[in-house]
């Protein structure tokens, strides 16, 4: 959601109602923290930075939002929800959970590289924009944990798993993830693929089968 893609509503008598003028009011805001903060880093955006790269008034920001951090959670959530849907749609045709795993890498992997701004704003600066945000990612990076442990049915019968298995290999993914972003890579997330793949397989597959299923996902 560029916040180039939402210019401002004509002036005069557009036609749109109150109702759909607030909202893509606050679609521009959320837009344009994301652009700001993709600039120049959270700690360091204004909001005269987001007003102004919004185009609209200091009034309609706090009609909105109490501040920036409120912002930056109303943003993290677009993105939230978005990756939802795509990972839902991803899924559902697939049969198999080692498959389903892939698709869901795949989708998140392919929608981050295509929006680097969001992805810088989810992996990155969601560490430098306070507690609240912080823990709302650390909230949706565990919603993973539910199909991650599906992995389980796969193992042999009597073939236990720490339970602290999804929460390990959710960290790796991220770790990789915030690596390549921090490196500038954003755009070339989709490499990782056949790396995250494996690393989510790995527990639940062996060896072999994960890196087998990891290269053909490639």
């Amino acid at each position: 959601m560029p916040a180039g893609e939402l210019g401002p509503l004509p002036a005069g008598r557009h036609g749109y109602s109150r109702e759909q003028v607030a909202h893509h009011q606050r679609e521009r805001l959320i837009a344009s923290l994301a652009a700001a903060v993709a600039e120049k880093g959270y700690a360091a955006v204004t909001l005269t930075d987001i007003v102004e790269h919004a185009r609209v008034s200091r009034r309609v920001f706090y009609a909105n939002f109490e501040g920036k951090e409120q912002c930056f959670l109303a943003a993290f959530e677009v993105v939230v929800d978005h990756l939802r849907e795509l990972i839902a749609a991803a899924v559902a045709p697939v049969a198999g959970w080692p498959q389903q795993a892939i698709a869901a890498t795949r989708a998140t992997l392919a929608f981050l590289a295509a929006e680097p701004d969001l992805a810088r704003l989810c992996l990155l600066e969601s560490r430098a924009a306070g507690p609240a945000v912080t823990g709302r990612f650390n909230a949706a990076v565990a919603e993973l944990s539910p199909l991650l442990s599906r992995g389980r049915a796969e193992r042999p019968e009597g073939e236990r798993l720490p339970d602290s298995t999804e929460d390990s290999t959710i960290g790796s993914l991220v770790s990789l993830a915030q690596r390549k972003v921090a490196a500038g890579a954003a755009a070339q997330l989709e490499d990782l693929l056949p790396e995250c793949s494996e690393l989510i397989l790995l527990p639940y597959l062996g060896p072999a089968e994960a890196t087998r299923l990891a290269r053909a996902a490639a």
